[in-house]
């Protein structure tokens, strides 16, 4: 029984000590450091589909030069999108691209009041 206690403390400061130098390290410059995102964060870092341009609507993923152009050319002969549904008129985009791209977009710019207009 003492060599499984013994065994077992081992094993815990062996993964306390990995622990610890995992963390302790410097990361690498250039590297992804992921931290959580509160919601009045992610608000901010959507894209909006009514306002943003050409390159700005690139940093939606998988949103090249050809569809954020094919967006901006729609938008210009259509109005602003009321919805991210209207994005599946814009030739080029299909179901799965609105599914991955949809938390990356907000509507905005657009009159709220159904009665005018």
């Amino acid at each position: 029984m003492k060599k499984s206690a013994a065994l077992l403390l081992s094993l815990l400061l062996a993964c306390a000590f990995l622990l610890y130098l995992g963390l302790s390290f410097p990361r690498p410059s250039g590297g992804v450091v992921f931290r959580p995102v509160h919601a009045w964060e992610a608000a901010e870092m959507r894209i909006d589909l009514n306002r943003a341009d050409a390159q700005q609507l690139q940093q939606i993923s998988g949103i090249g030069p050809i569809l954020s152009e094919a967006i901006v050319a729609w938008r210009e002969e259509n109005g602003p999108f009321r919805r991210t549904e209207d994005l599946l008129q814009v030739p080029g985009i299909g179901e799965k691209t609105l599914e991955a791209i949809r938390d990356e977009l907000v509507i905005g710019g657009i009159d709220e009041d159904p009665g005018r207009g």
